[in-house]
């Protein structure tokens, strides 16, 4: 009775961790303190992995180990009841009609090795391309920052606008962050395949693609508990292979495959005879197709090298300037803007998965995902934008929330001398040069006056400091310049410190002295 239990608890489980997974992405109010974040995303396999590779964490204190050490003794449970994105590929397996039913087939080792093999060697060889695209937790994260939120702010901000009629102001509206849609296609193409495969071929994505399930296929083949199969007791009635959505039931030989399985536990509560048992299992399983032992030893030697071998805020409301001169200069970037923390264009895309929590939590709306920002070794990578806002002086938010260690938290000091750009002007696109125009947006904005005015025949032009700017692109937001900006930042390809500006004393009369006015 107990074991037949084991599918319930795992369903309420995975149930109650995709809500919370879900509300980390989709909290538009920012409820969730970071310490919580932390704790939610805390047993996401690839994000605990690459924080550790970034020094992030203490490789024996971290989500990634409980989760190998969990697969040891149990098998893949983590697939059916940590991962998010399974436990939406069984409610898609659920809706599936119930007359289709599963059956057992061969396993598609070759294809599961391969994808892994080539993952690792792209990382090696720095970068990420592979993880951001196939880690199931980073997937699961761009279909609800960048497909679910956008719905949800909308319904937020029409429900407060029905109720403003009312005479209701207790919901407020919440600004809704602008997605490329190049990047909303990739995103949305991933979910339809995945629920295509998912009720097609259940559980086929992690034991093909998924180099999580890969990584924990191998591992569980030595797990202590794992499902068998009594040929005993067993009447061949096949329920258990129609009802197994990995496809590793074996009714005629009486196997099943402990590498694909995913730990569902639904073949203990379907068997009507009570032929399949969870319990201690001694040695490795003998299946149909087992791993050879070189290849198996070529596998442990490459994930030895994987994990020992490499180290809410409102934003000001802009008064522009009427623009009726379009300047002609554009605006080219050599190096692509990294959040603060980040260290560098290399460390952020050797450790971020594009799980796009950074971009669901930045209060100033100025982390936005691109398509290929950075090149071959950054798909989907996210960057600072001044699109829509700029980076809060004093905010350390991207920090404290990043699960993969790609941003690093810094304190409120560290912050603001922590330089992620240097500005930049093009005097020919002002509109104080092309229209002779008062403006001065970008020295108002600007929190550590890198940009002051100075008089130019009578208007007041910018001057500007690279070296006291931190990079935050208030200027670049405020820049009314049309089309092209007059003043931007430039990433730096490594972060540095900014230098403090230069205070003036104010004076203090003397005591004799009579007051001033």
């Amino acid at each position: 009775m107990v074991h037949r239990n084991l599918s319930r608890i795992r369903r309420w489980i995975s149930a109650i961790l995709l809500v919370l997974v879900a509300f980390v992405f989709l909290d538009i109010y920012g409820l969730i303190p970071a310490w919580g974040l932390r704790a939610i995303v805390y047993v996401q396999f690839i994000p605990s992995l690459m924080k550790t590779l970034a020094g992030g964490t203490s490789g024996l204190f971290t989500g990634f180990v409980l989760v190998l050490v969990l697969t040891v003794l149990f098998g893949r449970v983590y697939c059916s009841f940590l991962c998010p994105l399974g436990t939406i590929m069984d409610l898609m397996i659920r809706a599936r009609a119930r007359k289709k039913r599963f059956s057992h087939t061969r396993p598609f080792r070759w294809l599961r090795y391969v994808v892994l093999m080539i993952t690792v060697v792209v990382f090696l060889s720095g970068s990420l391309v592979f993880i951001d695209l196939l880690d199931p937790y980073s997937i699961f994260g761009r279909v609800m920052a960048t497909l679910v939120r956008p719905l949800i702010i909308l319904l937020n901000n029409g429900l407060s606008r029905l109720l403003e009629t009312a005479g209701f102001y207790g919901l407020s509206p919440v600004a809704q962050l602008r997605f490329s849609f190049y990047v909303v296609a990739v995103v949305a193409g991933y979910l339809l395949m995945i629920i295509w495969l998912s009720i097609k071929r259940g559980r086929l994505y992690c034991n093909t693609l998924c180099p999580v399930g890969t990584i924990l296929g191998i591992v569980s083949r030595l797990s202590v508990f794992r499902l068998a199969l009594s040929k005993k007791t067993c009447t061949s009635c096949g329920m258990c292979e129609r009802n197994c959505k990995a496809e590793c039931i074996d009714v005629e030989n009486g196997a099943i495959d402990s590498s694909r399985c995913v730990g569902c536990f639904n073949c203990l509560a379907v068997c009507p005879a009570d032929s399949i048992d969870f319990s201690m299992q001694r040695g490795i399983e003998n299946s149909e197709n087992p791993i050879p032992d070189a290849d198996r030893r070529n596998v442990i030697r490459m994930m030895f090298l994987l994990i020992a071998g490499f180290p809410g805020t409102l934003m000001a409301q802009v008064k522009r300037p009427l623009v009726f001169v379009k300047n002609k200069i554009p605006v080219v970037r050599k190096h692509p803007v990294t959040p603060p923390g980040s260290i560098s264009i290399a460390h952020f895309t050797g450790a971020c998965t594009a799980c796009y929590l950074c971009v669901t939590r930045c209060p100033g709306k100025v982390i936005e995902p691109g398509m290929a920002v950075y090149g071959k070794v950054g798909v989907l990578m996210p960057h600072l934008s001044n699109r829509q806002g700029y980076c809060n002086f004093q905010c350390t938010v991207c920090g404290e929330v990043c699960p993969t260690g790609a941003i690093l938290p810094l304190t409120r000091e560290e912050k603001k001398q922590a330089q992620i750009g240097r500005v930049h002007f093009i005097r020919e696109n002002c509109i104080v040069i092309t229209q002779k125009t008062e403006c001065g947006a970008c020295s108002e904005h600007c929190p550590t006056k890198a940009v002051n005015m100075v008089v130019e025949n009578g208007l007041r032009v910018p001057v500007v400091n690279p070296d006291i700017c931190v990079g935050c692109g208030a200027c670049e937001y405020a820049c009314p310049s049309l089309p092209h900006k007059s003043i931007y930042v430039e990433g730096n390809p490594v972060h540095g410190v900014a230098m403090k500006p230069k205070t003036e004393k104010i004076k203090a009369p003397a005591a004799d002295e009579d007051f001033p006015f």
